[in-house]
């Protein structure tokens, strides 16, 4: 029997598919469910083996490291202490957690002491955001067989070029983060390619569930646009809402970290990309939050040039908006079986929930 919380939740979700005038099959899960089912499937069996998750509380690691517990893992969480798994689950009572700031840690050696006396069979990388962590990686696996899998973005391929974009596609990063990235997957590339590391990538897109704002129908992450959706006023749409943006719920990312682990002979020297079921437009992921709420969507196309001239660079919302993001997910589901559970619609509207029972937004 459902709880009053999950009764109230498969509800509103309900309610709010009904409402879209588009409605999809299998809409979505909930990430509570979700939970619940991992851990009354705990594994209590010999462990399959040692994984160290380097970032494990975020958005991403909340579920995959309950996942890997409840399959039979070994996990040990790498993190600054200062997150708090969102949601938690009582499985990380099974999970060593060992603190630390990893930038720190990496330029004194103590990272890499900690992976030496871990010993894991593999590690997951959340949180790879400089070239020079990769090569701190690099210097502890190099000719080892332990399986590296690294978390990059999809921002790699910079501007859409081909929808939905390939893996092999071109890689022409615009921002800092993704150039970043994009050294963070030479560099260890090359040492994949030379047979030195067992490495998988994975390029999630616009990470979308419980626990943080998501990227509006304007192209930022500002709660304020939401809100005025859910009051019925009016929102500006850059350029007409006409960009394409590709949400992902955390829990499908971490499922594909976990059948990229399952599966390493599939996986081991590929890049993954990681989103939704398919893309929507900016426009039409305003309409359906505002159908889903039983408002109209009140809307004004305006160009990125006259915004910026009226009210300044959008900057964030300029990147989103004239790059597009449209991945294509063949990749994952012919070599490792991995299909989403979520669609875009499934994964706004568990956030939009969040966003409604933490007090950041309001139904009037």
């Amino acid at each position: 029997m459902m709880s009053a919380s999950e009764a109230f939740a498969s509800f509103f979700l309900q309610s709010a598919t009904a409402s879209y005038p588009f409605p999809r099959k299998n809409f979505t899960p909930l990430y509570s469910k979700y939970l619940f089912e991992a851990t009354k499937n705990a594994y209590n069996g010999s462990m399959k083996g040692r994984v160290l998750v380097i970032g494990g509380t975020g958005h991403i690691g909340s579920y995959l490291v309950p996942r890997l517990v409840s399959s039979g893992y070994q996990v040990f969480v790498y993190a600054r202490g200062t997150t708090q798994p969102y949601p938690s689950s009582p499985l990380w009572k099974r999970v060593t957690l060992i603190s630390g700031n990893r930038e720190e840690d990496e330029r004194k050696g103590i990272l890499q002491e900690h992976i030496r006396a871990v010993k894991p069979d593999a590690i997951v990388d959340l949180v790879a955001f400089e070239p020079e962590s990769a090569q701190a990686l690099l210097e502890v696996l190099r000719g080892s067989d332990v399986h590296l899998l690294v978390c990059t973005t999809a921002w790699v391929y910079g501007k859409t070029r081909i929808i939905p974009t390939p893996e092999d596609a071109p890689r022409f990063p615009e921002n800092d983060y993704a150039r970043k990235k994009v050294e963070i997957e030479d560099i260890l590339f090359a040492a994949s390619k030379k047979g030195e590391l067992k490495l998988t990538v994975i390029r999630p897109t616009h990470i979308t569930g419980p626990g943080k704002t998501f990227v509006t129908p304007f192209g930022d992450h500002n709660p304020q646009t939401l809100q005025k959706i859910l009051n019925g006023e009016e929102v500006i749409l850059l350029d007409g809402g006409f960009s394409t943006l590709h949400h992902v719920h955390p829990q499908d990312v971490a499922e594909l970290f976990f059948a990229a682990l399952e599966n390493p002979r599939a996986s081991v020297g590929e890049a993954f990309n990681c989103g939704a079921r398919y893309a929507m437009t900016f426009f039409g992921l305003g309409e359906f939050i505002a159908t889903s709420f039983g408002k109209p969507f009140r809307f004004r196309s305006m160009p990125l040039e006259e915004y910026t001239e009226r009210f300044g660079y959008p900057e964030e919302a300029a990147l989103h908006v004239r790059q597009g993001c449209c991945v294509l997910m063949q990749k994952a589901w012919e070599l490792l079986g991995f299909v989403p559970r979520y669609t875009p619609e499934g994964a706004v509207l568990e956030a939009m929930y969040d966003l409604i029972a933490r007090g950041i937004l309001e139904v009037k």
